[in-house]
């Protein structure tokens, strides 16, 4: 190899300590897993650095992830759903309306 390219490796291995140090700093006072995933992920890590950060397997991280995004996907669908509800007209009181006319 180049001496170059032995150089911009060099960089590129301690930028990843740094990065992997402030990630450890960012997330060591939170106590549960899942909300260190959902920290490194709303910070914009790919599963696969979240992994690396945190000595665990990326299908653990992958996981958590998927479930974290199904538990906020809920209160949303449910929202919807009760909107929806709202919107439809009242049977009783169109049949009320139709009748009087």
């Amino acid at each position: 190899m180049s001496q170059p390219n032995d150089l911009l490796k060099e960089i590129s291995e301690k930028l990843d300590k740094i990065l992997k140090l402030l990630a450890i700093d960012a997330v060591r006072t939170i106590e549960k897993e899942q909300g260190k995933i959902a920290l490194l992920d709303s910070l914009g890590f790919r599963p696969v650095e979240i992994a690396k950060f945190l000595n665990k397997s990326q299908e653990n991280v992958n996981v958590v992830l998927g479930a974290i995004r199904k538990k906020s996907e809920k209160p949303v669908k449910a929202e919807v759903a009760t909107k929806a509800e709202a919107e439809k007209p009242n049977t009783q009181e169109a049949k009320t309306q139709t009748g009087a006319a």
